[in-house]
């Protein structure tokens, strides 16, 4: 069962066109699963609609980070007499900055943990 579709990201959270929405949705999904073991599966009225929020917006964090380099450590290239600049974004800070995200969706849910 998926979380949204892709009418619904479009509807509510719309950043990327739907082949990239297609390819991002189930490691978005994923995420999700992890980090509420599981609960957010079971989520029903406003924590459903919390939930769908939360994986649309995990689907446009990842797109942010991958674009912006993360985990590859050059930030920005230019080729108008050469310049570089690097940014250390280690895979634990992305995983922080999901986890982060997903937190804000969900806080107050009990879906992450504690209320």
């Amino acid at each position: 069962m998926a979380y949204i579709d892709w009418e619904w990201y479009e509807s509510n959270f719309p950043q990327l066109p739907e082949d990239e929405f297609a390819r991002r949705l189930p490691a978005a999904e994923m995420k999700v699963d992890i980090l509420t073991h599981n609960r957010a599966r079971d989520a029903t009225g406003y924590k459903q609609e919390r939930v769908k929020a939360c994986v649309a917006n995990i689907i446009n964090r990842m797109a942010t980070l991958e674009e912006s380099g993360a985990g590859s450590n050059v930030k920005s290239v230019s080729n108008d007499g050469y310049s570089e600049t690097y940014e250390q974004v280690t895979p634990e800070q992305v995983e922080a900055a999901l986890k982060k995200e997903c937190f804000f969706w969900l806080s107050g849910t009990g879906l992450m943990g504690a209320l």
